[in-house]
């Protein structure tokens, strides 16, 4: 009898069970079908989702025209601009990161190659011919006054590189920047910009620009000059390349002296330095020497 009892309350409960099952999966359907939510599709997604309201009118010249326009300055060391042996340009952290921000404003980037030097090239950013401009550019005051720069993305250290005979002649036997700050010397650089550091941190040094690092060294090496002052990791790139430099010359990181480099934005395009400025922290691009050196140790290598 017993088990006859404990038959029957096994099988209603079963029976109940099997109901509850049919009224939850009666209840999901019907909370499905009621449902409000529906599936974006992604090109309704950014200025569409909100063409109600005016995109920015320069931001939205360059969504219409489907390109931004990128000026490249040729001079730009590697790993910031990566070239074959013809010395075309295929490859870089300025390439990709300028590839990667305008794939998120929707368009292609479209390089211009052809610019001649850092003057063509600033001029055309500031008449909007060019969107933006890259090539490890420096940030520099007297730059901040005609066209926009975005956040520093890569931090250099100033360097020098110090003729060891020379040094030695002026009875210089430590680390000769608080010399160099205090008394006339001659001293070379290769670009423009570093005229400026160099007239900025040594106001009584005769300043040498010449056409490539090399003839700078070339300077140094036949004591015309005392030292060339450059970039932390052009400097880098000279002493792993050609490490028989240290015969005859020291050098020196400034450790307070900071070369930042940032994209250039052409002061037509207000709205679009906000949106650059975002991308860049948003996808935490800020490289010193190291992080360049770990990221493309290829182009670090000693030939």
């Amino acid at each position: 009898m017993k088990k006859t009892i404990y038959a029957l309350c096994v099988v209603t409960f079963l029976i109940f069970l099997t109901g509850c099952g049919k009224e939850n999966v009666k209840q999901h359907t019907d909370k499905t079908k009621n449902s409000s939510g529906k599936l974006i599709k992604k090109t309704s997604m950014g200025y569409e989702q909100y063409s109600k309201s005016e995109v920015f009118p320069d931001i939205k010249k360059i969504i219409t025209r489907g390109t931004l326009n990128v000026g490249i300055y040729q001079g730009g060391d590697i790993p910031f601009l990566i070239k074959d042996s013809e010395g075309k340009i295929i490859d870089g952290l300025d390439i990709e990161i300028s590839t990667s921000l305008a794939r998120h404003l929707g368009v292609k980037a479209v390089f211009d190659n052809n610019i001649a030097n850092q003057t063509e090239l600033f001029k055309k950013l500031h008449t909007g011919e060019i969107d933006i401009a890259v090539g490890e550019l420096s940030h520099t005051f007297d730059r901040s006054k005609y066209v926009y720069f975005s956040n520093t993305y890569a931090r250099l250290r100033q360097s020098l590189i110090v003729c060891k005979k020379e040094a030695i002649e002026l009875n210089i036997r430590e680390n000769p920047y608080k010399y160099m700050c205090k008394n006339a010397f001659k001293i070379g650089v290769h670009e423009s910009v570093y005229a400026e550091f160099a007239d900025n941190l040594f106001p009584k040094a005769q300043i040498y620009e010449y056409p490539t690092l090399q003839e700078a060294l070339n300077a140094l090496t036949n004591h015309e000059i005392l030292a060339v002052l450059g970039d932390e990791n052009e400097i880098t790139l000279l002493s792993r390349k050609h490490p028989e430099i240290a015969l005859t010359a020291t050098a020196y990181v400034l450790k307070y002296q900071n070369d930042n480099i940032a994209i250039g934005i052409s002061p037509k395009n207000p709205n679009l330095f906000d949106y650059i400025n975002l991308y860049l922290e948003s996808h935490d691009f800020y490289f010193n020497v190291d992080d360049l050196i770990e990221k493309y140790p290829e182009a670090y290598k000693c030939e």
